[in-house]
């Protein structure tokens, strides 16, 4: 079930990272926008339904927080956000009111909500904005969920979801400011920018910080700049572990198929939690740990090139690195046996799979089995139906002759290295 699961999850967020640019007719006009400490500026009328607002009116609720969830129906993070958000104001309701926000109509909204089924097992029920233009157009932002809140009049914070706890909800009420890392998808970094400022003798070279308030994630970028007609290399709001898989990838230490699972990492470090959020109980992890990078070179090189000498950058100013190796871990492996077609006819809820390869990735993902090693490599398409136990799972690979079982094997792994 849960490799099926996660396959849904996947698509769900790359669906909520592109639906903002997907919207019709939607054009983002920054002078519009309303920044923190900025005084709210609330529409006449909206369109809502669901919760306990028959209406909105915002000048009674100026003694609550309000937090304003902007969501739609592709994205997964939203809907899963939803009951935590439930739970605050069904404990809370007397200091907070929580409103969720969409672009989306309301014969979309009806239906989403009629049918999804964890939100109705969780009790979800909070007002809904639909068809707004509005709002978006005072908080402008390219990917949900993204979050406002707003107190006594005035834009307290905008900030991602992590950040929309009851213990920050009510020390906005309690002391009436908080401050959180601020969410600005339009926002530029230019380390070099801000060294400039000091000094105007920058020519080429390198431009390390933390993180940066204010400025979006961004992956491995290589291109030529055209303000100082340098070729540019640079990450921004990053964990040092992410920026190292990512030069891995363009350094080509890591294999095509390879799955970046954390039993495929070796840690020889001191303290592994600086360079990736295991936890993951602390929101501010990323603000203490992220890092932002700027490289310019005068002579254009390969991007494979590029992420060798930046290896040895990190090496230089972080005194960590990344490289391959091959260890014996604990597999799931695949092998052949024989098939058995009788009495275990194809299942109809069942997923496709195009070979072995695709099957073994899916269900790597899944992460509910040890690495899986294929072994048989083949290109029949598997359909597998949801299943709960390797027992389960066994009973619908026979028909395909392969079978899965635990074993220990050399497999191809990264191995972060501290000097």
């Amino acid at each position: 079930m849960k490799n099926r699961l996660l396959y849904i999850y996947i698509i769900a967020l790359i669906c909520s990272v592109l639906v903002a640019k997907a919207q019709p007719n939607y054009k983002i006009d920054l002078k519009k926008r309303l920044l923190v400490g900025d005084t709210f500026i609330a529409p006449d009328n909206v369109s809502l339904i669901r919760g306990n607002l028959k209406k909105i009116d915002w000048k009674k609720m100026k003694k609550k927080v309000v937090l304003l969830d902007f969501f739609d129906t592709y994205c997964a993070s939203c809907i899963q956000l939803m009951p935590h958000l439930q739970d605050i104001q069904n404990t809370y309701g007397d200091k907070i009111q929580i409103i969720t926000v969409t672009w989306q109509d309301r014969e979309t909204m009806e239906k989403f909500f009629a049918q999804n089924k964890y939100l109705i097992d969780h009790k979800v029920n909070l007002p809904v904005i639909y068809d707004d233009t509005y709002l978006k157009d005072l908080f402008p932002h390219q990917s949900v969920p993204h979050e406002v809140l707003i107190y006594q009049g005035r834009v307290q914070a905008i900030t991602g979801p992590n950040y929309i706890t009851a213990e920050n909800l009510l020390k906005l009420h309690r002391e009436k400011q908080i401050n959180l890392p601020l969410r600005d998808e339009y926002g530029k970094a230019d380390l070099k920018g801000q060294m400039q400022s000091a000094s105007t003798n920058f020519k080429a070279g390198t431009l390390i910080s933390g993180f940066q308030e204010g400025i979006p994630y961004q992956s491995w970028r290589m291109e030529s700049d055209s303000t100082t007609g340098l070729y540019k290399s640079s990450v921004y709001n990053t964990s040092i572990y992410s920026a190292l898989l990512g030069l891995a990838a363009k350094a080509k230490l890591k294999k095509k198929m390879y799955v970046p699972r954390m039993d495929r990492v070796i840690w020889q470090v001191k303290d592994s939690s600086k360079f990736y959020d295991f936890e993951q109980s602390d929101p501010f992890w990323e603000t203490k740990n992220s890092i932002c990078y700027e490289r310019y070179d005068h002579v254009t090189r390969p991007d494979s090139v590029l992420a060798h000498i930046i290896l040895e950058d990190f090496k230089s100013f972080y005194g960590v690195t990344i490289k391959p190796d091959v260890r014996k871990i604990k597999v799931l492996r695949l092998v052949p046996t024989k098939a058995q077609t009788e009495n275990n006819p194809e299942p109809t809820d069942a997923v496709t799979y195009r070979g072995t390869a695709v099957f073994a990735g899916f269900t790597d993902m899944s992460m509910q089995f040890p690495p899986i090693l294929d072994e048989v490599n083949s290109d029949v398409k598997l359909r597998i139906a949801p299943y709960n136990s390797l027992e389960e799972l066994n009973k619908q690979l026979v028909r395909y002759g392969i079978k899965a079982e635990y074993g220990l094997s050399e497999m191809d792994v990264l191995v972060i290295e501290e000097y």
